[in-house]
């Protein structure tokens, strides 16, 4: 059937209502974690031997000052683990009033926080208070006094030299990550400790570059002994950490040499452009005709010129990134049509190194003043380091986060590569991927840009070679998300949207050596691009072949679509992926969406809609407390006409996708904006928010908002990408006048320090893709014609209306 073109929803002239956000149901509303009441005699063990060891640690951290080093201030810093959630709306000031204490970093979802000792006289009000309290549990001092915010305090502990250098002698490499803290109600400390460090890096010959902005800091060359140095000496530095990264490949074949064999018949077309972050691009490959000569954007060494290992690395991703999937599961035969042209940004020349991680985000924003078209990137090279479980946000994938939002890019990053699996299993096991050491690397939790984790698919033809199930599943070694809530929040209160990857993509799989050991195997892996003419062609296996896979499909939709913008982009790919090949036993779901995220992409549904099947875009604002209704109209045919059943009828698919401005300093309010969505019976705004058993709006029990902002207590981290699947049925559209309601709600996190609050915008931009299909047997012909007819919508580059591309 022919393909057509996505309708795009004129938002100003659909938009039936604008009404409040208000919950007037749910559970969480007057629960006061701060109320549990404590077992006296475990707590004061507890924090007797906590009290024991700050005074311990004080002594040794106050021996160790360097009395010749000119710092005009000392800062002691309190990390609290806490009994539940830390609420700031309700404790921050009340902790900052009553010990003097000031919040400075939230981390394990607000059940940790790290203090400044902002004011000493008050602090002795909370030693005084844990004496009290050891005294009541211990000695069973019925009179012994306490504040009971103490009450809520599971341990506490002086921040340390072990805490914060978080590097060896080993790992230090040329480049370390020096995460400074902020003092938002002592910014002339935080300020004159700053300016000392800055004096005594430049006295000492210490290169460095420092972001008083962002809070990081990076040293170029330091030794471990100036290190330790600059931790027990100024007091603004939170952690100190390696930035050792690799390019994500977890093995090299070579193939018999043979020519590149092919030429770009279209490369002086106006295509998208892709940047790739990467070892370089070679220019003795057919991808010079489609690559920018521009070399300036380099951390190590020309950018036109890829000479990682034998055969390239960069080249590899460009190639992908640029030609996609049917290039190269087409042996590059016939003419060969690229999708992108390139952008070589060199980070650095072999497979691993230290990055500056500031000089990487300068490049970026540099490249997109440069060339204001580009919006879409790939990154392969990752930390080699996994995230541990539940760990918060790094430095870097903060600026990558903002990066993206503050220019409307969309960074297509591998999840990364786990190179122990080949070694540590000899057959496919989902139950591996429960091991902490599967976790994704940095910057793979980025939320504003897009994850993407390897299936087993290798892009060829004939039977399937690799040791995972099927093609669809995702690979041993692709990596798996981090988070893990359940650790955390009861079932209720999980946020079902929150994880990693994004999608998935073929990267190629392992094979079977013989029946009890796997290897890498040519016939299971994927062919591609060389840098090395000699060789012309290499196999290869990782995420890293999957990222610029996904990112070629991001430059088909601007090549469809070019105003489109990058969180429009992301949804579509979202919503045309599909988990339904993906089977896991029962006992394995809950790892399906932590290791394959929404489902392997699909590029004809991702891209053009047919006469059956209709994908609606809408693009919008919305405010903060606003919430947003959007009939949808559905033609009479599909309730007139015998369509051979009369149960799911239709299936619509819908995603929501929005960037935003992060947060740093807390982990759960890194994204501090609740934007949730659903379709609803015919219904206005306030029947909508009205309580489920007086009125039931839900179409059906299981379809309620794809988020909960609810729960004010002890609320769980929003999700900016979420996605909801459903049937409909005849009866529904009859009963409901063949009309629902899309509605859109938005709220600002009450959990921001009042320092970040200030400024923070309160109208955000958002993306949804509402994809309705016929599942009669069979179709009509007819929706996809009548739903433009009787809905605000416009088909979107209508000059381009009949075109059908080369998926």
């Amino acid at each position: 059937m022919p393909n057509k073109n996505h309708l795009r929803i004129i938002a100003d002239r659909q938009l039936e209502e604008s009404g409040e956000v208000k919950f007037n149901y749910g559970f969480g509303e007057n629960e006061d974690e701060a109320n549990i009441e404590p077992n006296y005699i475990f707590m004061a063990r507890a924090f007797r031997d906590d009290l024991r060891s700050y005074r311990s640690d004080i002594e040794v951290k106050a021996a160790a000052k360097n009395k010749t080093i000119d710092v005009p201030f000392d800062v002691d810093y309190l990390e609290v683990d806490f009994m539940g959630q830390f609420h700031l709306e309700k404790y921050y000031s009340i902790w900052y009033n009553t010990f003097g204490l000031e919040g400075v970093s939230f981390t394990n979802f607000n059940r940790t926080a790290l203090f400044s000792i902002a004011d000493q006289d008050k602090f002795q009000v909370f030693i005084s208070s844990v004496e009290g309290l050891i005294n009541r549990g211990l000695d069973d001092n019925t009179e012994a006094d306490f504040n009971k915010n103490v009450l809520f305090v599971k341990n506490f502990k002086l921040l340390t030299l072990s805490d914060v250098l978080q590097v060896s002698a080993e790992n230090i490499g040329n480049v370390v990550v020096l995460k400074t803290i902020e003092l938002p109600a002592s910014p002339v400390i935080e300020k004159g400790i700053l300016d000392a460090l800055e004096s005594y890096l430049t006295i000492h010959q210490i290169s460095y570059e420092i972001n008083r902005e962002t809070h990081r800091l990076e040293l170029y060359d330091a030794t471990l002994d100036e290190l330790i140095a600059i931790a027990q000496n100024f007091d603004v530095i939170e952690s100190i950490t390696s930035s050792l990264s690799g390019v994500v490949r977890p093995g090299v074949y070579n193939i018999p040499s043979r020519d590149f064999g092919f030429e770009i018949a279209n490369a002086d077309e106006e295509l998208p452009l892709i940047g790739i972050l990467d070892t370089g691009i070679s220019m003795q490959t057919p991808l010079a005709s489609i690559t920018l000569r521009d070399d300036t954007f380099t951390l190590d060494g020309n950018p036109l010129i890829d000479d990682c290992g034998n055969d390239g690395h960069g080249t590899m991703v460009a190639a992908l990134a640029a030609l996609g999937r049917h290039n190269h599961s087409n042996n590059f035969e016939g003419e060969i049509t690229a999708d992108a042209k390139l952008l070589s940004i060199k980070l650095i020349g072999s497979g691993d190194g230290y990055l500056s991680e500031k000089k990487v985000i300068e490049l970026l924003y540099k490249a997109k003043e440069k060339y204001p078209q580009l919006g879409i990137f790939v990154l392969t090279i990752c930390y080699k380091t996994h995230k541990r479980t539940n760990e918060a946000f790094s430095n870097y994938t903060y600026e990558l986060d903002k990066f993206a939002h503050e220019t409307d890019s969309l960074i297509f990053i591998s999840i990364g590569n786990n190179s122990q699996a080949m070694n540590e299993n000899v057959d496919y096991d989902l139950n591996y991927f429960n091991n902490e050491h599967t976790n994704l690397n940095t910057p793979a939790d980025s939320m504003n840009n897009m994850t993407v984790g390897a299936a087993a698919d290798g892009l060829y033809d004939g039977a399937f070679n690799g040791i995972a199930p099927g093609k669809e599943f995702p690979a041993i070694y692709s990596r798996t998300d981090h988070i893990d809530l359940t650790v955390i929040y009861s079932v209720k209160k999980r946020n079902k949207n929150l994880f990693k990857p994004d999608v998935i993509e073929g990267g190629g799989d392992y094979g079977f050596y013989n029946p009890t050991t796997i290897d890498f195997m040519d016939n299971a892996a994927m062919s591609v691009l060389s840098s090395n003419p000699a060789l012309g062609y290499t196999k290869e296996v990782g995420t890293s072949l999957a990222a610029p896979l996904t990112a070629n499909l991001a430059a088909k939709l601007k090549i469809v679509y070019p105003d489109l913008k990058s969180q429009t982009l992301k949804a579509l790919i979202i919503n045309g992926a599909s988990l339904k090949n993906i089977v896991y036993p029962d006992v394995n779901k809950p790892l399906l969406n932590r290791t394959s995220g929404y489902g392997l992409i699909d590029a004809n549904r991702t891209i053009f809609s047919d006469e059956n099947s209709a994908t609606m875009i809408l693009e919008d604002s919305i405010q903060s407390g606003e919430q947003k209704i959007y009939p949808v109209n559905f033609p009479h045919y599909l309730i007139s006409t015998s369509l051979g059943k009369t149960n799911r009828v239709l299936k619509i698919t819908a995603t929501l996708c929005f960037s935003f401005l992060p947060l740093q300093h807390n982990q759960l309010t890194y994204c501090p904006i609740h934007i949730a969505f659903s379709i609803f019976k015919n219904h206005s705004s306030d029947d909508i928010n009205r309580v489920q058993r007086l009125l039931n709006s839900k179409l059906r029990t299981t379809l309620s908002w794809s988020q909960s902002a609810r729960d004010k207590s002890t609320p769980a981290p929003y999700s900016n990408v979420q996605k909801i699947e459903f049937n409909v049925d005849v009866a529904q559209l009859r009963s409901e006048g063949k009309t629902f309601k899309l509605a859109v709600q938005a709220l600002l996190s009450n959990q921001i320090m009042a320092s970040q609050i200030e400024n923070y915008p309160t109208k955000f931009n958002f993306s949804l893709v509402l994809n309705i299909e016929e599942t009669v047997r069979a179709n009509t012909g007819r929706l996809y014609d009548e739903l433009r007819a009787i809905n605000n919508v416009e088909v979107i580059n209508v000059a381009e209306a009949d075109l059908e591309g080369e998926i």
